[in-house]
This record gives structure tokens, C-alpha cells and sequence, in this order.
């Protein structure tokens, strides 16, 4: 798991971000990318079951999922976020094509289209949910 440091961020409420996905390079890159920011607090961990557990610990503005999961699909993560934690913004997020039917399910969970984010412009768009 990678978490940006509080005593780095010079922002008294950085907007949190729990992003969770398997693949930890993208995980490491937004890590990186976060450390840059100063509005935006970001922990990363690759499993669901730990990021259930994050939530349970404490609060966060935005979940964002990757589209691949190592022990839930995206849509029962997605649905079990979207009903435990109502305040939580949830995103998608992908950089590559997916299947239709996994489309449907995560847009039925969230009640509206959802589209994919380039890596840059993952936490603007982040933070641009907070302003």
C-alpha cells in the first residue's frame, strides 16, 4: 500500500482518494503523481478486501476502481461501496477497451455513465469532483 504523507500535503483538507486496483505499476504512478499534488491524499492498495477495510477505518471523498479486481469483480465492489458508503464519490477507471457487459454492470451501479480517465488527468478530474 502507498499513502502521500500528511505532513507533506501544505493543504488543511486535501481531498482523499482511495484508489484501488491490481496492477501496481498504475497503482505507483498515481502515488508519484499524488505526491506532486497538494489538494489530494492518496492511498492505493490492490486488493478489495483491504480497501473494505480502509473504508471501514476511515473516511475518503472518492474510491476509484480499476477495471481489473484480484478478489471481487468491479461490479459487487462497486455495488458494495456505492451501498455501504453513499457520501463516497465512486469512479471508474481504465486506460484500456472494456467489455460491454462489464460496462452495463458498473453503470447500473452508479446509475450513470461513467468514462474512462487518461493517467494524468486521473486526479484532476479527482479533485474537480471535490470543487
Amino acid at each position: 500500500m502507498n499513502q502521500t504523507s500528511a505532513s507533506e500535503q501544505s493543504t488543511a483538507n486535501p481531498t482523499t482518494v482511495l484508489y484501488v486496483d491490481d496492477d501496481q505499476l498504475l497503482l505507483d504512478l498515481q502515488a508519484d503523481i499524488a505526491d506532486e499534488r497538494e489538494a489530494v491524499e492518496l492511498v492505493t492498495t490492490p486488493n478489495t478486501d483491504r480497501a473494505m477495510t480502509l473504508l471501514a477505518d476511515r473516511e475518503f471523498d472518492c474510491v476509484v476502481v480499476g477495471r481489473r479486481r484480484t478478489t471481487s469483480s468491479v461490479g459487487n465492489f462497486a455495488r458494495t461501496v456505492n451501498t455501504k458508503y453513499t457520501d463516497t464519490t465512486l469512479v471508474r477507471y481504465t486506460w484500456e477497451p472494456c467489455p460491454d457487459d462489464a460496462d452495463k454492470v458498473f453503470d447500473a451501479v452508479l446509475e450513470k455513465q461513467i468514462r474512462a480517465a487518461e493517467t494524468v488527468q486521473l486526479l484532476d478530474r479527482v479533485r474537480s469532483l471535490d470543487d
